[in-house]
């Protein structure tokens, strides 16, 4: 059995390192692709579903990581949907999972959910690979770093190829597993002038360390330009963020006050633990900005940043210049603040922040990549 494969990767302590291919072990054949993504997820964004659908990409990552834990599970949050790969020992309830959280996504916020199954061994058939490696962002946070062009193939099974779609039916007795997915922040305004959701593609995967290069001179370092900031984190209060998680829990008015209340007063602890430092709570808001998604590579550079107006210019400089010389497809969203979704698997100990740029972050950035490859 080859379960481990992931658990046993290598790790990579420098994100600029992201193009060394010796990092990189190729995904066992014996594997599958889990791909998913929101049906007209630009309409949903325009009417306002923005936060709603960055949880169901969430939720299609929990909902598998939840099956079981003892297993290292790689995974790709990508705002409107998500990738995970999975041993074959785990597909099965990996596509009841799935199936739930479909019909969950429906339910509770009416969006349509794409949810398939690609074969890795399709994928090396096709003459595209699947490397794999771990980034530490931090000692909370090991993040999958993969390149080969496999999830970008994937992606494109999935759009065109009905007979990648998960077709069983669900089995009512399934029990699904979200525990640990949390909501529960206001939108976290830009520390700068305004936030930056990018889709950068390199022809060259060896090109990426000269981006990164270029990005580091223009933005300043990882820390300078995360937009996550502690203060900037503010629990929220408010009926209208807590109700997009109590939508999980019940349809009804009530069984929705209900909940809202109960998050309020979790906030309120939660507020009242950090403010006078209690425990180990006076750490808490740092161990969320070492523990956030804002950057992170799967056949693309996908980041968050915040920037100042001039460093937005000589970064859309940059950019275009590199697109015109044929070295790159960019796409570029702007936002005054960030959205956060939370997985809690330890609450002083392992997380995982996925952040996207709010009003639609990489939905829309990856609408103007597409009209740049077809340039």
């Amino acid at each position: 059995m080859n379960d481990n494969f992931y658990k046993d990767s290598n790790i990579l302590k420098e994100f600029s390192k992201i193009s060394d291919t010796s990092f990189y072990k190729k995904v066992p054949d014996t594997w599958y692709i889990l791909a998913s993504d929101i049906e007209n997820s630009t309409k949903h964004i325009q009417n306002g579903k923005y936060k709603q659908i960055n949880m169901v990409g969430a939720l299609t990552i929990i909902s598998i990581l939840n099956l079981r834990k003892e297993l290292d599970i790689p995974y790709i949050f990508g705002g409107d949907g998500s990738f995970l790969l999975v041993p074959k020992s785990l597909l099965h309830e990996s596509k009841q999972a799935l199936l739930s959280v479909r019909e969950l996504a429906k339910t509770s916020y009416g969006l349509d959910l794409r949810v398939g199954v690609i074969p890795v061994k399709k994928i090396y058939e096709l003459e595209k690979s699947l490397l794999i490696a771990k980034y530490e962002v931090s000692k909370d946070y090991f993040q999958a770093i993969i390149k080969g062009g496999g999830l970008d193939l994937s992606d494109e099974l999935l759009k065109k190829d009905e007979t990648f779609y998960i077709k069983e039916e669900k089995d009512k007795t399934f029990n699904l597993d979200i525990s640990g997915l949390e909501c529960r922040w206001e939108a976290i305004k830009t520390p700068k002038d305004e936030n930056l959701t990018i889709l950068i593609k390199a022809f060259d995967d060896n090109y990426y360390e000269t981006i990164l290069e270029n990005l580091d001179n223009i933005l300043g370092s990882n820390e300078k330009r995360n937009p996550i900031t502690k203060k900037g984190l503010i629990l929220s209060f408010q009926d209208k963020n807590l109700d997009i998680e109590a939508s999980l829990f019940s349809q009804t008015f009530l069984g929705k006050f209900l909940i809202r209340q109960k998050l309020k007063l979790i906030n309120l602890i939660g507020k009242l633990l950090m403010r006078f430092d209690i425990d180990k709570w006076g750490s808490y808001k740092q161990r969320i900005v070492s523990t956030t998604d804002n950057e992170k590579f799967d056949d693309m550079l996908r980041m968050v940043v915040s920037t100042s107006f001039k460093q937005t210019k000589l970064l859309e400089e940059y950019l275009q210049k590199e697109q015109e010389n044929k070295n790159i497809v960019y796409g570029i969203h702007k936002s005054d603040s960030s959205l956060m979704t939370c997985l809690i698997f330890e609450r002083h100990g392992k997380h995982v922040h996925f952040v996207d740029g709010s009003n639609g972050g990489y939905a829309l950035a990856a609408k103007q990549l597409k009209l740049g490859e077809q340039i």
